[in-house]
């Protein structure tokens, strides 16, 4: 049995005892999120621990065992103290923290989604570069009462893309960068699963995408199966190679043969949101596959560590 160890620390403050420490990552979130859970018993009053912590310090989260050595889990920043139910809850966010500044109002016309980028990466004060994978012209974008980071929201939820940040701001279509190869024998290093197996003619879906238009009018396009599920998304802009695309983008994150669900391990192998999981059942072989992970919920604990794994769409 592996010796479980860590080492965290938030500022210059380093933290002798936990009680619990859950990460949640997902490509499908914007910001990265860690919640560190104190025993109140060791740290006394809450007054106590805000004396040595603050809003906006930094935090790093090196978790692991004591045979293989700690791994960096979590790097970011200290978003709010909580003390709810006599608890005291450290909740902590990753360098997206850095784009909650309100942003000027403004209304944009014929405004590229790169143009826009750059303008949240310079209102954070942030040194970052900007890597993007989709063009397109907003005919008009208007930012009213918003941080950086709902600026972000409102494009991710009008093209599905993953977005990230570490020394880039990354916008790309789902599953086009692609991380770590990690490898999980569902009878080795899988303690729990919840997986479904389907194939694609299980996974028919329609997909109806909508832009509008400069006149107001809204113009839409199909694609996908007939006869299955309906998706309906909205597409930021209105041509149709990008309307294509947005579709097609949809029915990949959702269609193929394969699992759907989750995986539970435990701290090894390290597992992060957009590396591939290579699946491997020795009673059903056929089965094997290589899927993007879309979200990985780290937590660590008294109980153990554990890591569960979402799987996306298959890569191969």
């Amino acid at each position: 049995m592996y010796n479980m160890i860590f080492d965290i620390h938030i500022g210059d403050y380093r933290l002798g005892m936990i009680e619990k420490v859950q990460i949640q990552r997902s490509v499908e979130q914007l910001a990265d999120t860690a919640v560190i859970t104190l025993p109140a018993a060791q740290y006394g009053k809450a007054l106590q621990v805000e004396e040595r912590i603050h809003r906006g310090d930094p935090v790093i989260i090196k978790l692991g065992y004591k045979e293989t050595g700690l791994k960096l889990e979590f790097d970011g920043w200290l978003q709010r103290i909580s003390t709810d139910g006599g608890n005291i809850t450290l909740h902590c966010e990753d360098d997206l923290f850095l784009l909650r500044k309100e942003m000027p109002d403004e209304v944009l016309s014929k405004v590229t989604l790169n143009d826009i980028l750059r303008k949240v990466i310079k209102n954070s004060h942030i040194s970052v570069g900007l890597e993007c994978s989709y063009e397109w012209t907003y005919s008009k974008f208007v930012i009213r009462s918003a941080t950086g980071l709902d600026v972000l929201k409102k494009i991710q939820e009008e093209c599905g893309a993953d977005i990230y940040l570490d020394d880039a701001l990354h916008v790309h279509p789902p599953g086009e960068k692609v991380g770590t190869q990690r490898y999980y024998d569902l009878a080795l290093n899988v303690e729990e699963e919840d997986l479904t197996y389907r194939t694609a003619a299980d996974r028919k879906i329609r997909v109806k995408v909508k832009a509008l238009m400069p006149d107001g009018t809204v113009r839409e396009i199909e694609t996908g199966a007939t006869g299955g599920e309906k998706i309906e998304v909205k597409c930021p802009t209105s041509d149709i190679a990008s309307m294509k695309a947005r579709g097609e983008a949809e029915v990949k994150r959702r269609t193929y043969d394969g699992y759907e669900g989750s995986i539970t391990g435990w701290l090894i192998p390290m597992c992060r949101p957009a590396d591939s999981v290579t699946l491997h059942d020795k009673d059903y072989p056929h089965k094997d596959g290589t899927y993007f992970v879309t979200g990985v919920t780290t937590e660590f604990s008294q109980a153990g560590g554990k890591r569960k794994v979402e799987l996306g769409f298959r890569l191969n």
